[in-house]
């Protein structure tokens, strides 16, 4: 596969990873100027920046940079006649005998939410998601909904049953979880499933008044037993900052994501 292609699909599906380029050498060296290798979290590589030791420790160093979160260059010295030193320059045991930099260029994953409902709240939030660097993931079993015309703000939009896929995707611990169906019964089958599967997000919000808000809580604890912590959902959702048009709804929920995300 091609590597522009490869960091092109890698943007779209938010998974973390480095690109390594080379920028300058000095005397002989097996990479040249603008050869790129991409490296994965899992130190899956796509490319090359020359072969042999070089690109063992170039994957060392990526992985450090994507750890650390900051692009960086590094400079290298290939040569198996000096002994590493802790100095400025990285020491790689081959026989050409030159120099080599490298630009480690970072590309951190963004924070995940998943939306369940594409309506007018829905739409009103991902734009507000994207406007504050979250990957956004629009759930809808709604196929007018479920549409990049309508909802353009979404990073991904997955066309598909609510219940089918709330009980088999499979969020990371610090993603956060919006429930904005256009039903009270998805709503709650929704949160049943994530319940019934101990899913433990970050944030977990759904749409409801207060009075439903307790409904849905009460039926959950009838239901799944006294163990589960309702109180961890955050319905009636988002912030009291005032305001009950989409666009404020939408400002008070990002509002809500926002203070647990930096624990404010």
């Amino acid at each position: 596969m091609d590597i522009v292609q490869k960091i092109f699909e890698m943007n779209n599906e938010n998974i973390p990873f480095v690109v390594a380029t080379v920028i300058s050498t000095k005397g002989s060296a097996p990479g040249k100027v603008g050869f790129k290798m991409l490296v994965e979290a899992d130190r899956r590589a796509e490319g090359t920046v020359g072969g042999g030791a070089i690109e063992e420790r170039v994957k060392d160093d990526a992985l450090q940079a994507l750890a650390e979160g900051k692009s960086v260059t590094k400079d290298y010295l290939l040569s198996d006649k000096v002994e590493e030193k802790d100095n400025e320059i990285t020491v790689v045991p081959m026989k050409c005998q030159g120099k080599v930099s490298l630009f480690y260029e970072v590309y951190n994953s963004m924070p995940t939410v998943y939306v369940f409902g594409g309506g007018h709240v829905g739409q009103a939030l991902l734009k507000v998601l994207r406007d504050l660097n979250y990957y956004s993931i629009l759930v809808d079993n709604r196929k007018e909904y479920a549409d990049k015309d309508i909802n353009s703000y979404a990073s991904k939009i997955i066309h598909t049953d609510y219940i089918e896929y709330s009980n088999k995707f499979n969020p990371s611990n610090d993603s956060f979880i919006v429930i904005l169906t256009h039903g009270h019964s998805y709503d709650y089958e929704i949160l049943h499933a994530l319940y019934k599967r101990k899913i433990e997000a970050r944030y977990i919000g759904a749409i409801a008044s207060a009075s439903k808000a307790r409904e849905l809580k009460s039926k959950l604890v009838k239901e799944l037993g006294e163990t589960i912590d309702v109180e961890k959902i955050h319905a009636p959702i988002g912030m009291k900052i005032g305001g009950t048009t989409a666009a404020e709804i939408a400002v008070s929920i990002c509002a809500e994501i926002q203070s647990i995300r930096y624990q404010s």
